[in-house]
């Protein structure tokens, strides 16, 4: 560097800068610059700085030391907005003290993730915290990496995008020490894979084969973790999960391969530490109760030598035996049953006996021995099923093989020991394996290929400890591997990076690979090789290796520098590695690399008779070396015992591969996988060695910062250009640099001119020669070099200083004068005011002093008379009270004469009463004493003849006879039925024929007396003009039209005496046809009902396409399912504008408008009403309930009257069949023309017997109506629109009336199942709304009628159970179209919140940085969205004028908008809690705007009680808007926002984005905010609840209908709806007729005409009302 740049540098070290000083106990500390001394002449700059507590620190150096970066200058701190950051690398200043700082603030805020860039930085907070809920998960799922707060999921989602987007394999790193949280990252990432991108998953429910996956985890737990000093639940193992993946991106399998299990834990532990956690999960448990016969029961860890060496048997809060009832469920999950779990048990069992085997010799003459009755052999020899005496003699003995004979001699103690050890390692690795392969087959899943696989590393971190031997040397050479591949990939991102922003002339400066050291360890000559080397040797030994690494690198090659010879001891070696230089200790590397298992022994094992033994030997390699999987262990503190004991090597044994070559080969094929994927990396920070909660050791951080490669990452950025923003963000931010610079100051309107823009700022801020040298300009970034940004960060701050200065003397001036002007014409206002107050007093003084005068006089005149008065008030006083004493006393004396005569009386009454009470008493005593003897003598008669054999007998014949003569009568219908079916069919064709003679005769008579009528209306119209002469012959003609009328009459009775004779004959025969005809009816109910309960719930696939084929057949009333299929609408014209939820039809274009009236004209032509309706009454509009149901009188008298004058004509209408009927309807012209209602007796039998009516009722009414669509073209009023309801309800109420229960079941119950189907798309808004409001009023109809019903009778008991079944049913009904249409709203509402709510910027001034012209020009930013504001509004205009055209009842209007208010506050609190971009005073006002609107739409409305569900929504955005800046802040902070829990609030705090007019959230405000929250931490919610939105409730009162309206639309046919709508105009316009007083003779003449009795006239249903009122002038609302 030059002098210039280092002068330049310099500068930013102002006085109050601050910078970081190494610190023995903090390792970093940051001080203030307090004196700058820099002597440009001499070259020399001094430095003085003000550290914590008083300490000072000084740096002194020359320029040329600082040019040659032999001195450094401190590194600077960054500024206090970027305290905090999610990501290291957008740090000013990135250096390591800044990153260490950085941490350390997150971590005391609880945020334990940190983005490195590439990297993530997870620090283990050694606490439970509320981070892995399923609605975070959920809430990074399909989010993009850094939209989110850094998070191990924002990791796993970036992964499995990048193999759904990029088609490539994915692999994620998770490394670190032990206890840093390695193993439950990995666990997390797991359950990420298995849960947030499953259909499943979201309804609760996984795959087997992720059941599977996430079981895994407690299996290898339990063998492969233990409890070490570090970490209570240390893996001891790497393992490398692949989750495989098929096209559908669902996971289909898995494999997992491990790598270097500690085997040397099984026989030894260090002090406090534990063996595997599955020893003593068996112990605690007792093996599941098979403990006796594995030899543990009733004995503890301290029973055992493998399990007691540690001290440590229990780790605080584990449960060991419910830990095992998890390993043992998991076992059953993967596939190992019950049978083979014991046997995994008893090997189990059997090495922890092999650990207490007690080897005895006392001298090496002697040997080693077992005793015959050791407890632990036999224990240990049965379990294992082998042969204890060839056991036995292997283990105290070994067998040499030479060229020409095999000798056997004896081993010492020590080298038994070693044996025994090696054989209890060798079986537990193979058994490690065998449960790794078991596992691995159960999740292997189809046999083709899969698509794609996301591969999860968990594996050891760098190691460096007092001693280290060939474990960790393996460990820290898997983690150069490991680390170069990271370099590499970091270095390409870099290049890729630079490449893609077309950057010139760049290049790295000092970056190196750690390729050298990884020659000095797996090379040709390397220290694998050698060792290989010496272990092939049969004396080769430890001390030979080590002289080998001396010679072979003590030269001067490249991999020669990262080797170090000891300073004391031959037998070590120093490897420098990329994190530390670590010095190994040679012992045991030679006979650990061997990892060899006496053939003989092996024999001995494979030869068990057990069926599992054999089996984990023939699977694994039989060598103890090791498996491709990598497993591995060491001898631990038996090195010394194994030195003594080797013997010569076999050839056999010679050739078997080393355990460092297989983990060589095992490691290279890992990294071919991992270089084959694209990697992610998770690094894991312990951060304290003593586990505390929250607790961060600065030093013990830093270190393994350094280790795990997050400082190289930042090295190799800094070799680059590490800062970097992009260009529109740069331009906002540092424009103020141009201003006074001459630069031109117009917006830019292309990228080239942004570009130039930046450039111009660059070269105001650095100069133009700086050039490449500090900065450059990409594509769409500004790349600075390390500390530029900072410096262009201290000039813009500079330029704004010096701005406010100006401003604030500008602003003090014009205050000040203002000030003086305001003072003076203050002094002259005050100046006048004093003046006419000392006038004013003068002139009240002498205006107080003449009344003062006057009022003296009037006072004493006042006084005088006072006396007077009141000496003549005491003495009248003193008179009166003396007379009222005198007559007080008399008074009392006449009282207490009075009070003795009273209480003489009271007390010789109560005597008499009491003595009377007192002989009653007695009597009744001796009653009841008579009345027992004499109940019990009864009770004891009556159980006597109870226990009586032949009673029981006599009753049990009775019974049977009369069930014998039940059965005989049955017979005997059934026969007669049979018999008299041919005979009733002739007698309804003889009925036939006489109904048409009589009705031909009624025709006839009833022409002539029409004629006859007319006449007379003439006559008496003539009468009235000439009153006295044509009276006579008016009397006359009435004379002779009675007599015809009597003919008539006459000939009628006839008629109908002959019809009754033949009805008398069949009238036998008709009740046993009705009796058969209630049975098939009731038949049909229940089905009905069964159908609507199963329809309820949910169907598989195979009965759901049976619902569908049975659905379609022909009988369309007997509906073998009401499973709802898609029905004709018109819905195809305004569907897909409906659907969008963004804007309203407009209306339907004039040509739709034409064709739609020409069809309802053709259709009216086509199908002309039945009878014209009479013209309406002038009184009565409508009738209540109450009077229909007191007409009925009584329930009881007339309802069940079977017999009427069309009895044979009903029954031919029943023995139609109902197919045919439901056919006809509509479709015959002559079925249409039926004859009008006459009678209540028609009536009835139309309502019991004629299916054609329910067909019309299911087919016009549900099943082929059209629901009309809003539009200008027509007016609807309630009865245009809830027709269908209200005539269902006049049918059900008249069915009612004649207790007709089983057609009642019939018609609801196919109503329903109609309407079921008619809705079960939801594909309308105006379907869903029409049908909704109908089977509303038809439940506020049915309701009412039932509430004003009173009736004592039983006969209804069946209708009245009809129709509060109906009821239910129809609530049901409600409720799903309710939330059915709820959840297709939310469905497309949600798309519309975030961008509609969130991210519109509808106030003008506040827009947010995020959102400018470069961003959506270059799309490196979100761009504008389309929806706005408006959208949203305009979806509840939609929804609600809907709603309100088809008359939805209020109730239920305002809790829909309710629940799309909750959707709103859900949806809009969980995205914004979760994304720094919306966190922010900008983004705030927006919000608060948005919501303002849409406050005043629901006030509007009238729904405004619906926005208390977005009060927590609006207290977030009050949070944005309020300052946050000082612990006072804090405490209103809390005040204002109840609602939130401390938990949020912090979080918040955390990703709130400062703006530059904004203080920074310091320290002391998040220390405070971070100790409010703690205690309540655990248990309070980050997100807020979204089943919240799924489990609604429907809240409604069915509203009073006063009226049924019967109008019917001229376009529907419905001939039967309409003769019964008719013919209760007709009775009801004849019963107010009869309530006219003055009613004239010609009246009643018309009246009985009209054949409608007197009696009959009470029967009228007083509810019905067919006057059509008149439309209102209703204007639609839709435009």
């Amino acid at each position: 560097m030059s002098s210039d740049e280092i002068l330049t540098e310099l500068a930013v070290y102002a006085k109050g800068t601050k910078a970081f000083f190494v610190d023995d106990n903090e390792a970093w500390v940051q001080a203030e610059l307090t004196e700058k001394t820099v002597d440009e002449a001499g070259g020399t700059v001094e430095l003085a700085f003000a550290g914590p507590g008083g300490a000072a620190y000084r740096f002194a150096a020359t320029v040329g030391e600082l040019a040659k970066r032999t001195k450094v200058l401190p590194p600077l701190c960054n500024p206090a907005v970027q305290e905090g950051i999610d990501d290291l690398t957008s740090l000013s200043h990135l250096n390591e003290p800044a990153v260490l700082h950085n941490l350390q603030v997150r971590y005391g805020q609880h945020n334990i993730y940190t983005y490195s860039g590439i990297v993530l930085v997870a620090l283990n907070p050694f606490a439970r915290v509320a981070l892995y809920s399923q609605d975070t998960l959920e809430a990074y799922a399909g989010r993009m990496r850094g939209e989110l707060e850094p998070h191990l999921f924002a990791i796993s989602e970036d992964a499995f995008q990048g193999m759904v987007r990029d088609k490539r394999n994915q692999t994620i790193i998770v490394s670190g020490e032990s206890g840093a949280g390695k193993t439950m990252s990995a666990k997390y990432i797991m359950r990420y894979f298995a849960s947030a991108h499953e259909e499943a998953a979201a309804k609760g429910e996984i795959s087997r084969v992720e059941e599977q996956i996430l079981a895994t985890n407690p299996v290898l737990e339990a063998f492969g973790n233990a409890k070490t000093t570090r970490n209570d639940n240390s893996s001891r193992f790497g393992k490398f999960v692949e989750i495989r993946f098929n096209e559908r991106h669902a996971i289909e399998a898995a494999v997992i391969r491990t790598y270097l299990l500690e085997r040397s834990r099984l026989v030894y532990q260090p002090e406090t530490e534990r063996n595997y956690h599955i020893f003593y999960q068996l112990l605690a448990a007792g093996a599941g109760g098979a403990g006796q016969d594995l030899g543990i029961s009733g004995k503890t860890w301290e029973a055992f030598h493998y399990t007691r060496q540690g001290g440590s048997g229990q780790i605080a809060n584990v449960d060991d035996a419910r830990e095992f009832a998890s390993t043992t469920a998991a076992l059953d999950v993967i596939g190992v049953g019950r049978e083979q779990q014991a046997q995994v048990f008893a090997v189990l069992a059997a090495l922890l006996h092999v650990g207490n085997i007690e080897i005895e010799g006392a001298s090496e003459r002697v040997g080693a021995s077992i005793a015959e009755d050791d407890c632990g052999f036999g224990h240990a020899a049965r379990l294992l099923q082998v042969d204890a005496a060839v056991l036995r003699k292997w283990l105290t003995k070994r067998q040499i093989v030479t060229r020409s004979e095999k000798i056997v001699s004896n081993m010492t103690r020590a080298q038994a020991l070693v044996v025994r050890d090696s054989v209890a390692k060798f079986v537990y690795a193979q058994l490690f394996e065998w449960v790794v392969r078991t596992i691995n087959a159960a999740l292997a899943g189809a046999d083709e290929a899969s698509a794609s696989f996301i591969g999860v590393l968990d594996i050891y971190g760098f190691e460096h400890f007092e001693r280290n031997s060939f474990e960790q040397f393996c460990i820290n050479y898997a983690n150069e591997k490991l680390q170069q591949n990271f370099n590499r990939h970091v270095f390409k991102l870099e290049q890729e990076e630079y490449q893609r922003e077309q950057l010139q002339n760049w290049t790295f400066v000092d970056f190196q690979d750690n390729q050298a050291c990884i020659d000095l360890i797996e090379g040709k000559l390397g220290v694998l090789a050698l060792l290989d080397e010496e272990c092939r040797l049969q004396q080769g030994t430890d001390g030979n290796f080590a002289e080998k690494l001396i010679r072979q690198f003590s030269g001067g090659s490249r991999a020669a520098d990262f080797f170090r010879r000891p300073r004391f001891g031959a037998e070590a070696f120093t490897i420098r590695h990329y994190a530390h230089d670590v010095e190994y200790t040679a012992e045991g590397f030679v006979e650990k690399n061997r990892d060899t298992v006496p053939e003989e022994i092996q024999n001995v094992l494979r030869a068990s008779t057990g069926p599992l033994l054999p089996a984990l030997l023939a699977g694994g390699s039989g060598s103890g070396s090791g498996s491709g999987s990598g497993s591995s262990g060491d001898n631990g503190g038996d090195d010394e015992a194994a030195s003594a004991g080797r013997g010569r090597l076999s050839v056999r044994a010679a050739r078997k591969p080393t355990l460092g070559t297989v983990f060589r080969q095992s490691l290279a094929s890992l990294m071919e996988t991992i270089e084959a994927t694209d990697s992610h990396y998770i690094r894991c920070i312990k951060p304290n060695e003593a586990k505390q909660a929250w607790g961060f050791d600065a030093a013990m951080v830093l270190a393994q910062l350094r280790a795990c490669g997050v400082l190289e990452t930042i090295r190799i950025s800094c070799a680059g250009y590490p800062s970097r923003l992009a260009i529109p963000e740069f331009i906002g931010r540092y424009r103020v640099l141009l201003a006074g610079a001459g630069a031109r100051l117009e917006p830019a309107t292309s990228l080239d001119g942004y570009r130039e823009l930046a450039a111009q700022i660059l070269d105001a801020a650095f100069g133009r020669q700086a050039g490449a040298a500090r900065w450059q300009v990409g594509l769409t970034k500004v790349f600075f070099r390390a500390g530029m940004l900072a410096l262009i960060e201290k000039q813009r701050a500079e330029r704004l200083h010096a701005a406010a200065t100006a401003i604030q003397a500008l602003a003090r001036r014009f205050q000040q004068r203002r000030r003086f002007v305001r003072q003076r014409a203050a002094a002259r206002r005050l100046q006048a005011a004093a003046r006419g107050a000392l006038a004013r007093r003068l002139t009240s003084r002498l205006r107080r002093t003449r009344a003062a005068t006057a009022v003296q006089a009037l006072a004493r005149g006042g006084q005088a008379r006072a006396r007077v008065r009141a000496a003549r008030d005491a003495v009248v006083r003193l008179q009166a009270l003396a007379r009222a004493a005198r007559a007080r006393a008399a008074f009392a004396g006449l009282r207490r004469t009075w009070a003795a005569t009273a209480l003489q009386r009271l007390a010789r009454g109560w005597a008499a009463r009491a003595q009377a009470r007192r002989e009653l008493h007695l009597v009744r005593r001796m009653q009841a004493r008579v009345r027992h003897t004499l109940a019990r003598r009864a009770l004891a008669r009556r159980r006597d003849e109870a226990r009586s054999a032949a009673h029981f007998q006599q009753v049990t014949y009775q019974l049977e006879g009369k069930l014998m003569a039940l059965t005989r009568q049955l017979d005997d219908a059934h026969a007669r039925a049979a018999q008299s079916a041919e005979a009733l069919r002739q007698a309804l064709a003889e009925a036939q024929r006489l109904r048409d003679d009589r009705d031909a005769a009624v025709r006839r008579a009833t022409a002539a007396l029409d004629a006859r009528v007319a006449q007379l209306d003439a006559d008496r119209a003539a009468a009235e003009r000439r009153c006295d002469d044509l009276r006579a012959r008016a009397h006359e003609a009435r004379a002779e039209a009675d007599a015809l009328q009597r003919a008539q009459a006459a000939e009628l009775d006839a008629a109908v005496a002959a019809r009754d004779d033949l009805a008398a004959r069949v009238a036998d025969l008709e009740a046993q046809l009705r009796d058969a005809r209630r049975a098939l009816d009731d038949a049909r109910a229940q089905h009905q009902k069964q159908l609507l309960i199963h329809a309820s719930q949910p169907l598989p696939a195979a009965a759901a396409a049976a619902a569908a084929a049975a659905a379609d057949a022909p009988a369309a009333l007997d509906h073998a399912s009401i499973k709802r299929a898609d029905a004709p609408s018109r819905w195809h014209a305004s569907a897909g504008l409906a659907a969008t939820g963004y804007d309203m039809a407009d209306a339907l274009s004039p040509t739709m408008r034409a064709a739609r009236q020409a069809q309802a004209q053709a259709q009216a032509q086509a199908h002309p009403p039945a009878a014209a309706p009479p013209p309406a009454a002038p009184a009565d509009e409508g009738r209540s309930l109450a009077k229909m149901l007191s007409s009925l009188g009584g329930f009881g008298s007339g309802g069940g009257a079977s017999s009427s004058s069309n009895t044979a004509a009903a029954a031919a209408a029943v023995a139609t069949p109902v197919a045919a009927a439901n056919a006809n309807v509509g479709g015959d012209d002559n079925d249409n023309d039926i004859a009008p209602l006459a009678s209540e007796d028609d009536v009835r039998d139309m309502l019991e017997h004629d299916d054609r009516l329910v067909a019309e009722v299911l087919n016009e009414l549900v099943g082929e109506l059209q629901v009309p669509l809003p539009n200008l073209d027509a007016e609807y009023s309630p009865p245009d629109l809830l027709f269908p309801a209200h005539l269902i309800g006049l049918c059900v109420i008249k069915m009612f009336q004649y207790n007709l229960a089983r057609r009642i079941d019939r018609l609801l119950m196919s109503t329903i199942a109609r309407i079921q189907k008619k809705t079960a798309a939801f594909d309308s808004d105006y379907t869903s709304a029409f049908w909704l409001s109908n089977v509303f009023e038809l439940l506020s109809i049915i309701k009412t009628s039932m509430t004003e019903h009173q009736s004592a009778s039983k006969e209804y008991e069946e209708s009245e159970r009809a129709m509060n079944d109906g009821m239910q049913y129809l609530e049901a009904l409600l409720s799903d179209i309710y939330f059915g249409w709820i959840k297709d709203m939310q469905k497309r509402f949600t798309k519309l919140i975030i961008p509609g709510v969130v991210e519109s910027e509808a106030l003008p001034g506040f827009t947010a940085s995020d959102s400018g012209f470069f961003n959506r020009l270059m799309g490196t930013g979100p761009r504008e969205s389309a929806v706005k504001i408006e959208n949203v509004l305009s979806f509840f205009n939609h929804i609600w004028r809907t709603m309100e055209f088809y008359y939805v009842d209020q109730a239920i209007m305002r809790q829909i908008m309710s629940e799309l208010l909750c959707v709103i506050g859900v949806t809009a609190f969980n995205n914004i809690i979760m994304r720094r971009n919306f966190c922010s005073w900008k983004r705030g006002m927006q919000i608060q705007y948005n919501l303002t609107r849409i406050e005043e739409w629901c006030k509007a409305h009238s729904v405004e009680d619906a926005t208390r569900n977005l009060d927590r929504l609006l207290q977030l955005v009050k949070l944005l808007q309020l300052q946050k800046s000082t612990e006072q802040d804090i405490e209103i902070m809390f005040e204002v926002c109840d609602l939130l829990n401390p938990a949020q609030i912090k979080k918040l705090l955390t990703i709130y984005a400062v703006s530059d007019y904004e203080n920074p959230i310091v320290g002391p405000v998040m220390a405070e905010v971070t100790r409010r929250a703690a205690p309540t931490e655990k248990l309070d919610k980050m997100l807020l609840d979204t089943n919240d939105l799924s489990e609604q409730v429907l809240y409604l009162t069915a509203r009073k209908v006063p009226a049924i309206e019967t109008y019917i639309p001229p376009e529907f046919a419905m001939p039967r709806v309409r003769a019964l709508v008719d013919s209760q105009t007709d009775m009801a316009y004849d019963d107010d007729v009869d309530d006219v007083d003055d009613v004239d003779h010609h009246h009643h003449h018309h009246h009985h005409h009209h054949g409608i009795d007197d009696d009959n006239l009470d029967d009228v249903d007083p509810m019905i009302d067919t006057r059509r009122p008149p439309p209102p002038q209703y204007e639609p609302e839709y435009a």
